[in-house]
């Protein structure tokens, strides 16, 4: 007899499998638009012909196989514009935690400290009750820890902060 815990814990086992095919499905149509813009730009910059591109692309591409249950594939979403900052506050708390740390950051200028605040807004996300583990947090970490020598951040540098904690927020949900 299947227990109610058991019946959870596959339930969430699942929601989580769900959500890595999605985050992995996003990804692979990524890099399938960026394949795509790269052809396009050789075939017309003169570079390498398209045919030979492609012939080798599908070569090394590894084969696929289809699922039995057919899943829409994710639409791309559009990019955000540089330097803009979406607030959703009727989104998730987790959610709100990302946004709240966005606007702290557009203050912070140096390494350390943001640094320091990244590591306190993954242990907030942690703690939310509506998120468990989840990979974005050692992602978080990892952030951090790259961030903690670094002296003043440049604007290159915070822009590639905020498109990570967008990432984040939209994988975490």
């Amino acid at each position: 007899m299947v227990k109610s815990e058991e019946v959870k814990q596959i339930q969430s086992d699942l929601d989580l499998v769900t959500k890595t095919a999605k985050v992995l499905a996003t990804k692979l149509e990524k890099i399938s638009q960026r394949i795509d813009e790269i052809l396009t730009s050789l075939q017309t910059t003169g570079g390498v012909p398209g045919s030979a591109v492609q012939k080798s692309v599908s070569k090394s591409a590894p084969k696929v196989q289809k699922s039995v249950k057919a899943v829409p594939a994710p639409q791309p979403e559009p990019r955000r514009p540089k330097k803009t900052i979406a607030f959703d506050s009727a989104g998730s708390k987790a959610g709100r935690y990302l946004d709240s740390f966005l606007t702290q950051l557009q203050e912070l200028k140096r390494g350390r400290e943001i640094c320091d605040a990244l590591s306190q807004l993954r242990d907030q996300v942690m703690q939310s009750a509506e998120v468990g583990f989840h990979p974005a947090f050692h992602e978080m970490g990892r952030e951090a820890n790259r961030l903690k020598n670094i002296g003043v951040i440049s604007e290159e540098e915070r822009e590639v902060i905020i498109e990570k904690v967008y990432d984040w927020k939209e994988r975490i949900g």
